[in-house]
Formats: C-alpha cells, structure tokens, sequence
C-alpha cells in the first residue's frame, strides 16, 4: 500500500462533496462541497488540536480520513496557501 499523499488527496477530490465531523459532545456533522472547503473547515474550527474526521463521499464507496490524516490535509492546505501566496518586495511595510 502506498503511503499516504495529502496534496494528491487535496487534487484527487477537489471537486467532491465532503463532511467534517469533530469527536467532541452534541458536535454535528457539518457538509462542504469541496474537500478544499472541509479542511479549511476543520483548520477554522480545531482540526488541529481536536479529534476529527474527515469524509469524501463518493459515488460508490465514502473515504474517511481520521484526525492523523486530516491534519496532514490541513497541513498541506496551509503550505500550499503559502506557496500561492507572493513573496514580499524588500523594503515592503506592508
């Protein structure tokens, strides 16, 4: 089994309805369009302090990510954000 590849997850189900789900009392799923979206979610709401889980529902078979590799996904998601992000000019105040 390969190991896992969170920015090819990120790729692979850009386009997928998904769910968050925190292990935490009374907590209700919440539904995103978008696994982009799910894991900004889970990052917005403690994802990465929190048990959560992360599903991508699909057309035949649900794949669920648990806390480990749903923190990898926000992980990911934050260091692509970065790299997206362009780089201060020097002498920039801003």
């Amino acid at each position: 089994m390969a190991a896992f590849d969170p920015v090819q997850a990120l790729e692979t189900h850009a386009d997928s309805e998904c769910s968050v789900q925190f292990w935490l009392p009374d907590a209700k799923p919440f539904q995103c369009a978008s696994i982009g979206e799910a894991v900004a979610y889970a990052s917005q709401h403690g994802g990465k302090w929190n048990d959560v889980e992360l599903t991508v529902h699909r057309a035949r078979e649900d794949i669920a990510y648990g806390t480990d590799k749903t923190r990898m996904l926000i992980d990911a998601q934050e260091r692509a954000a970065k790299a997206s992000k362009p780089a201060r000019e020097i002498g920039d105040r801003n």
